[in-house]
Parts: structure tokens; sequence; C-alpha cells
């Protein structure tokens, strides 16, 4: 790794470690606020629902690995489902673990075009495809959050920003969706001028190519999606049992399918951690509050010390969900050590060359 890709990468993991850094000295800034954080870390907790909320969290990646297999065979690859679950748990890994420039994505589309010979163009189409659509079935569930769980009507003006911009963003999408499958729109004047773009342009065009390549198989795009919602589902039920496992019962479950979705948004900023933490404690405390002023709970318990504990409880549980994804990296790690590592390198030398 040259001195440039190697600062890139301090970089990010620096940056992460502020965000983090942060968080714990916002939430532990005073005294009460430390007392109050080793409490609820030495209170009882529901290890059989921590377990399970591991279980569905892996549920909810293995949809996401068995939706890129389907993509790749929609191609026309001939991709067997072991050799997907290999190369995507491997990516998993390299997702979480800043390893050098290459990232998760990248390196399954080097490994499944090295691995299959003359099918480059379809194997790195088969990764933005399969990106893209996870992002896009996001902000519709996302948006389906910010209805159900009242998130929209709340006061705060953050939360009306994002969810406006959340709204907006699906709503542009899906419309832009539309119209890019539609014949000779791709290869319009337009649409080329945008890959001239500085920064951008490079990243525009290698989606307009991906479309290409899977415009004329709209069913496969359109299944793909379909099979997307309950990836989303699942890791928003994996957050709504880590919350039940650390006995959280303030904010009602249905909150959680706007915590969780709008907070995984900020997980497509390439980062190896903190946009999604900062998003669960600024949303969950947000929830709280709204609970709080939502139902009669004041007769019976101190609401003000529910609120003033809101964002240690968040804290707590943007850190547990976070280490149950890393718990699920050492499936990538065994591929990695058992056989892979040899491969793995000689991919990334050939990426980062290129790149």
């Amino acid at each position: 790794m040259n001195l440039k890709k190697l600062l890139i990468t301090l970089a990010k993991v620096s940056l992460s470690l502020l965000i983090i850094g942060y968080l714990f000295w916002a939430a532990l800034k005073k005294p009460e606020d430390r007392e109050a954080f080793s409490n609820m870390l030495l209170q009882p907790k529901r290890w059989d629902l921590l377990a399970a909320a591991f279980v569905v969290m892996l549920g909810g990646i293995l949809i996401t690995l068995v939706r890129w297999w389907y993509l790749v065979r929609a191609v026309g690859i001939s991709f067997s489902f072991s050799d997907s679950m290999r190369i995507g748990f491997l990516g998993y890994l390299f997702n979480l673990a800043p390893m050098g420039i290459v990232g998760g994505d990248l390196l399954k589309a080097w490994m499944l075009s090295r691995e299959k010979a003359g099918s480059r163009a379809q194997a790195f189409a088969s990764v933005i495809v399969d990106r893209a659509i996870g992002l896009y079935v996001l902000f519709l569930v996302a948006t389906g959050g910010v209805f159900v769980t009242g998130f929209w009507n709340l006061p705060d003006p953050t939360v009306h920003w994002v969810c406006r911009g959340v709204i907006a963003i699906a709503a542009i999408a899906t419309v832009g969706i539309a119209l890019l499958l539609l014949p000779g729109v791709l290869e319009g004047s337009f649409m080329r001028a945008l890959t001239r773009i500085p920064k951008v342009g490079r990243a525009i065009g290698s989606l307009l190519d991906a479309l290409l390549i899977y415009r004329s198989n709209r069913l496969a795009l359109f299944l793909s999606a379909v099979m997307t919602i309950p990836v989303h589902t699942l890791l928003t039920f994996s957050v709504i049992l880590i919350a039940l496992g650390l006995r959280f019962t303030t904010v009602p479950w249905v909150d959680y399918f706007g915590i969780f979705p709008i907070s995984g948004i900020a997980s497509t900023i390439p980062l190896p951690a903190g946009p999604t933490e900062s998003s669960i404690v600024f949303f969950y405390t947000t929830a709280v509050r709204h609970a709080c002023q939502a139902t009669d709970i004041a007769a019976t318990v101190d609401v003000e010390a529910i609120i003033a504990s809101a964002a240690q409880n968040g804290l707590i549980l943007a850190l547990v969900y976070r280490l149950s994804t890393i718990l699920i990296a050492p499936i990538g790690a065994a591929y990695y050590f058992l056989g892979g590592r040899s491969e793995v390198t000689e991919v990334m030398h050939d990426a980062e060359e290129e790149t």
C-alpha cells in the first residue's frame, strides 16, 4: 500500500474513532451520566433475546448474499451458491475492516471477474446494481417508517429536515429509475454527458453501464428489490430484539422502523464506524422524548430521568448493534485464513494497481 492509500485508510479510521469518542463524551460528560451508564451495563440482560437478535441479523445478511447470487446468475454467469457465500462473506469482512483502498464491494467484483474469465463487465455490474437496489429499497423502507412511526409530525426541526430529505430522495430515485429503464434513455447524449462531470462522472458511467446490462431483465431487478424488503425488516427486528434484551422498553417497538432504516442510510458513508451509531443515538433519544410526551407514564415514573438517560441507552444500543455486526465477520475471516488469503492478496494487488 503506498503512502497516499495508507493516509486515506488512517484518516477514515481516525474520523470513525473521533465520532465514537464524541458520542461517549456527549453521553457521559456528567458524573451522574457515567453512573447511569455503569448501572445500565450491569443490570440483568435477556441473553436469549440478544442471541435471537444476532440470528435475525445474520438472516438479513444472508438474504443480501442470496440477492447478489441471483443478480450474478441473471446476467448469465454460472455461479454456485457456495461461491457466492465465500466471496460474499469476504466482502462483508472487508466492508467492516479497512484493509486498504479496496472495499468489500470492489473485492467481490474483482474476485468474481477473476474466477469467471470474460465476465468482468457483468461482475462489476452485479455488484453495482446489488448495492443500488439495497440503497433504494432502504430509502423506501425509511420513507414508510417516517409515516408509520409518526416521526414526520415531531416538532424537532432536525428530524423534520431528515424526514423530508428521505422522502424527497426516495421519490426522485423512483422517478429516475423508471425513466432510466425506458428504451433509449441510457444511451442518450444527456446521460452520457453526466459521465464527464468531474469527480462523480466515472461513478455515474459505471452505474449507467450496469443498468444497460440489466435493463433487458427488469424482472430480475424487481425480484431483487422485493427480496431486499425482508433484509431491512429483519435488521430492524434485530435492533428491536437488542433493545428488549437490554431491557429498554420506553420506546414502542414500531418506532424502531423509523430509528433503524433512517440510521441505516448513514452506513453508506464510507467510514468503518460512526455515522450509523450517531444516527441511532440521535433518533433513539428523539423517540424516547416522543414516547414520554405521547403517553401518561408521568404518573408512575420519573419522565425527566428517563429522558436524561436516553443518550446513554441509545449509545449502548448502538454499540451492541455494532458488536453484533462484527460478530458476523469471523465467517469471512474463516474463508480468508482457510484457503482464500493468497487469492485475496493477489486480487487486492491487481485492484489497487488498476484503481
